[in-house]
C-alpha cells in the first residue's frame, strides 16, 4: 500500500468519525450494519464510542426517516422511530430537558456512535500489517504505465512497480487518478428520459470544528450519555449574536461531546467548490477552511436547539476545520473495475460509515461480491442512482 503522505494524512485522519446508518438509500443501509459490527468488535481498538445516534427532522422530511426506519429492519439494524411534534419533544426533553428546536420526526440509532478518527486508522493499518501487507509511506505515484491488460506498472516517486492488480482508493484525488489511468473523468447520467454529461467527481467543502463554552455542554440527565444529534430545520435561522437572518431556507447541524468529554464537536452544511487545490490537505489549506461565517453558523443552531447555549455568542472559544470531500453524481460509492486489472474504491465521502468495503472489496475482487452490486460505475449511465433524502445535505 502506498501514499504519498503518511496513513491517516487525508480526509480519514481528520473526519469527524460519526458512524451512523442515516442513508436514505437502501443499498448502504446493509453495508453500514456490517460495519458497526466491525467497531463492535473490537471497541477499544478502533475508539468507537457507541453512544447512539439521534436524528430529529422537521415535518418535510418525516417519510424519509419512515423509510429509513424501514430499511434498517430489513437489514437487521435496529433503530427507534418517534413521530409527531409533542411526542419528539417529550423525547428529547428526556435527555436535554432545555431541547427547543420543533421536529417532526426523530430517529434514534443506539448501536452508532463515533470514532477516533486516527485511532481508528491505526488500527486498521495494524491490521493490514499483522496480514502481510507492506504500508510504504511518503511514497507519491506519479503514474501509470498502461498496456493491453491495463495497469502494468506503477510509476512512483521512488521507482517503478511492476503491477499486477491495482486497487485505487484516492479518496478526494479521484478525478486525477481517473486521469492517470487515461478515463475521461466525466459519466453520461440518465436524467429525465435523456442524458447529462456531468463530473464523475464534484468537490464540497465539509465545515467542521471544536468549540468551547462555560457550562453543562451537551450533558443530559445525570448518568445519560448523549448521543451524536444531527439537526434539520425547515428555516430560517437567526443569529444568536444580533438577530439577523443567516440562512433563509433549511438548514442543518451535526454535534457531540469532544473527545475528552469537554467541548462540542461538530458541523455544517457544505460548500460546493469548483477545482479546488487538494494540496496540501486540510486545515494547513487556506482553499480547505471552514468559511468564515461558520462558527457563528454552528453556535447559533446550538442555540436554537439547546436554551442554556442562547445568548453565548460572545462566549465561545472555536477552533474551525475543514477538508475537500469528492462525491459522485449520486453522493454514494463507486466499486467497481475501471480497467482489466484496476479496481477503483471511490468512497464519496462514507468512509467511517462504511468499514466494511475494505473487506467487501476484496472478495468483490477475488470473485464477486453482490452487495457491492449496486454501486457499479454504470448505474449512472443506466439510471440506477440511489434513493435521495428531502434534507440539506448532499450526502443523505
Amino acid at each position: 500500500m502506498l501514499d504519498k503522505g503518511r496513513v491517516g494524512g487525508g480526509a480519514s485522519g481528520i473526519a469527524g468519525g460519526i458512524v451512523r446508518n442515516y442513508y436514505r438509500s437502501e443499498a448502504i443501509t446493509e453495508l453500514v450494519r456490517l460495519s458497526v459490527e466491525m467497531f463492535e468488535d473490537d471497541p477499544e481498538a478502533y475508539g468507537f464510542r457507541q453512544v447512539g445516534y439521534l436524528a430529529a427532522v422537521p415535518a418535510a422530511q418525516a417519510d424519509d426517516l419512515v423509510a429509513i426506519r424501514d430499511q434498517h429492519a430489513r437489514a437487521g439494524y435496529e433503530s427507534e422511530l418517534v413521530l409527531g411534534a409533542e411526542r419528539c419533544r417529550e423525547y428529547l426533553t428526556w435527555t436535554w430537558p432545555d431541547w427547543d428546536a420543533e421536529v417532526e420526526a426523530l430517529l434514534h440509532e443506539r448501536r452508532a456512535g463515533w470514532a477516533d478518527s486516527m485511532q481508528t486508522i491505526r488500527r486498521l493499518a495494524e491490521r493490514a500489517r499483522s496480514a502481510g501487507a507492506e504500508i510504504r509511506e511518503g511514497v507519491e505515484v506519479s503514474g501509470f504505465e498502461l498496456g493491453e491488460r491495463g495497469v502494468e506498472a506503477v510509476v512512483t516517486s521512488e521507482g517503478r512497480l511492476p503491477c499486477e492488480t491495482l486497487v485505487a482508493a484516492p479518496g478526494p484525488w479521484a478525478a486525477r487518478l481517473w486521469a492517470m489511468l487515461g478515463l475521461d473523468p466525466h459519466v453520461d447520467v440518465a436524467l429525465n428520459g435523456g442524458r447529462e454529461r456531468r463530473p464523475l467527481m464534484a468537490y464540497w467543502k465539509a465545515q467542521e470544528g471544536e468549540f468551547a463554552v462555560r457550562g453543562p455542554g451537551l450533558s443530559g440527565r445525570a448518568g445519560v450519555e448523549a448521543p451524536v444529534v444531527h439537526l434539520d430545520q425547515a428555516g430560517p435561522l437567526r443569529s444568536d449574536s444580533d438577530g439577523r437572518v443567516l440562512v433563509r431556507g433549511a438548514w442543518g447541524i451535526y454535534f457531540r461531546m469532544g473527545r475528552t468529554g469537554t467541548g462540542i464537536t461538530g458541523g455544517g452544511l457544505p460548500v460546493l467548490l469548483t477545482d479546488p487545490d487538494l494540496d496540501p490537505y486540510g486545515p494547513d489549506n487556506p482553499a480547505h477552511a471552514a468559511e468564515p461565517g461558520f462558527a457563528e453558523f454552528f453556535t447559533s443552531g446550538l442555540a436554537a436547539a439547546l436554551r442554556r447555549f442562547r445568548g453565548r455568542a460572545a462566549d465561545w472559544q472555536a477552533t474551525p476545520a475543514g477538508g475537500i470531500v469528492a462525491h459522485t453524481p449520486d453522493n454514494y460509492p463507486v466499486c467497481d473495475w475501471a480497467l482489466p486489472n484496476a479496481y477503483a474504491i471511490l468512497d464519496s465521502g462514507h468512509g467511517f460509515k462504511t468499514l466494511v468495503v475494505g473487506r467487501l472489496a476484496a472478495q468483490d475482487i477475488l470473485g464477486g461480491e453482490p452487495r457491492l452490486g449496486p454501486f457499479r460505475l454504470d448505474r449512472f449511465e443506466r439510471g440506477a442512482m440511489h434513493a435521495a433524502s428531502k434534507g440539506p445535505y448532499p450526502w443523505t
